[in-house]
């Protein structure tokens, strides 16, 4: 079959072809192979994001060549000819096919889609998807729509519910009385009401701190006896006068400190020395007691009364457990 007229008989079963396959599921051309439609749902291309409408998929079989007469008949309604013109008229095209395929060629049939062989002379079919043959399809066409960016919606929390409550009273909380500042206080009051007593008896008739002394064998209490005394012979009244004494003070004769605590190891007690030391205070290891407890101190003291103004600003600012020391 010359160039022309085959050109003329492929652009002929090709319309044949479309036409058919609007109605029917399977085409065969008689010594080529057969056509078949199969349903294809509706999809959405995940980077385009087109979605194409249910379609009618074409595949190629080259097993099916067993003449069914539906593309015969076909070509006798449209070409008004006899069915064993048409027979014999098919039978020429799909000879001349294969003969130009085998030849390296690529025969395309319009809206169906394109043959070719492959270097091991295999049958090739490329689809085309401008025309889609599916009957329930027929005015769908694609659409390319923009993704939609899905932000998830935050929890909403519930609304606070004002409940109407009355009035609690206060709770009246009991303050314990403060046993231990009071116990600290006791020595702090007998020291003072000591210094009082002495300012105010007469002269060699004080009292001393070895008559406080508790362990002593015996103690001579000053017995006053109580009578009628004549105003002639009361000595004449003179006022008392505090006169201070200036000596020598040093560690070893100091009877007064304030000790900042007791501890159990030497190196604690050593820390707490040079703890005190940095804040500006003159403090040493004064002894060990009884109970075999290291004794820091913050210092000696000439007199009760500085002793006494020291240990409340040490209180006040620094330590309160501090405490007088009197030897």
């Amino acid at each position: 079959m010359e160039h022309t007229e085959f050109s003329k008989r492929n652009k002929q079963v090709a319309s044949l072809v479309a036409n058919l396959l609007h109605v029917h599921d399977c085409i065969i051309l008689p010594s080529f192979g057969g056509l078949i439609g199969n349903y294809a749902p509706a999809r959405v291309h995940p980077v385009t994001h087109v979605f194409q409408a249910p379609s009618k998929q074409l595949v190629f079989n080259r097993s099916l060549q067993t003449d069914d007469g539906l593309l015969v008949n076909e070509l006798v309604k449209s070409a008004q000819i006899s069915f064993a013109e048409s027979r014999r008229i098919l039978s020429d095209y799909a000879e001349s096919l294969n003969t130009n395929l085998l030849a390296g060629e690529r025969i395309e049939w319009s809206e169906v889609g394109q043959f070719s062989m492959d270097v091991e002379r295999n049958l090739q079919f490329r689809a085309f998807t401008t025309h889609n043959y599916l009957p329930e399809a027929i005015g769908l066409y694609a659409l390319q729509v923009q993704p939609i960016n899905r932000f998830p919606i935050p929890e909403r929390r519930p609304e606070p519910v004002f409940v109407n409550r009355d009035l609690v009273p206060p709770v009246k909380v009991s303050r314990k009385f403060p046993i231990r500042r009071v116990l600290q206080a006791v020595p702090i009051l007998l020291i003072a009401a000591f210094i009082g007593v002495n300012a105010s008896l007469p002269e060699g008739k004080g009292i001393s701190t070895a008559d406080l002394n508790i362990f002593k064998n015996s103690v001579r209490m000053p017995v006053v006896a109580m009578g009628i005394v004549n105003p002639t012979d009361m000595p004449a009244a003179r006022p008392s006068v505090f006169v201070p004494v200036e000596e020598a003070f040093s560690a070893e004769s100091a009877r007064i400190f304030i000790v900042a605590g007791c501890y159990s190891t030497q190196s604690n007690a050593d820390g707490m020395v040079d703890y005190l030391s940095e804040k500006g205070f003159g403090a040493y290891l004064l002894d060990r007691t009884p109970a075999g407890l290291y004794r820091v101190v913050y210092g000696n003291y000439p007199s009760i009364r500085e002793a006494s103004e020291e240990l409340n600003s040490i209180r006040k600012g620094l330590n309160e457990e501090a405490w007088l020391l009197i030897r």
